[in-house]
């Protein structure tokens, strides 16, 4: 089973985030839908069920505090990747992960170097015109999505379909 760690984003900020979807001019490529918007702490790949027992019991060493978040400003992946960022409670995040490396490390995930706390929401394919991507960027480049309270985090399941992954909880890991 395909498996990750992810921050689920509140409906409202979702809908915040879906709603520029239509003002993105000048790519093609696979937006990310609505419902799958979250914030991956970590992308764990394809696992045996044995090895996912194993991931959900870790799991439960890694206690936090709630903190809040806020979601601000457009950015990219080199030219493949479009996502919105976090400005505060990046570190928090970072922290987060962090715990959640040295626990998944006990059993033999190795580690990611390169993480950056982000919301993902193009896959781009093909720039079709540069200047009205741009604007696009320019807009929105520290636009103030909004601001949230981290409270869990979760195991989740992405199973793939040609309509778009569908992501499925395996379990909750609420914070103190």
């Amino acid at each position: 089973m395909r498996v990750f760690i992810a921050i689920d984003l509140p409906e409202e900020l979702k809908n915040k985030i879906f709603s520029i979807y239509k003002d993105i001019k000048g790519v093609q490529g696979k937006f990310v839908e609505r419902e799958n918007l979250h914030i991956t702490l970590k992308f764990l790949g394809e696992l045996q069920p044995n090895i996912v027992e194993d991931v959900k019991n870790i799991l439960d060493n890694v206690k936090y505090e709630k903190f809040a978040i806020r979601v601000k400003g457009i950015g990219m992946f080199g030219d493949r990747v479009l996502w919105i960022g976090i400005s505060k409670g990046f570190d928090k995040i970072i922290e987060l992960h962090n715990m959640i490396e040295n626990e998944l490390a006990k059993i033999k995930f190795p580690k990611d170097y390169d993480f950056h706390p982000h919301i993902t929401i193009l896959r781009i394919k093909k720039i079709i015109s540069k200047k009205d991507f741009e604007h696009f960027i320019e807009k929105y480049k520290d636009f103030e999505f909004g601001e949230f309270e981290v409270k869990e985090f979760k195991l989740k399941q992405s199973i793939l379909r040609p309509e778009g992954p569908l992501y499925l909880d395996i379990r909750k890991y609420d914070f103190l």
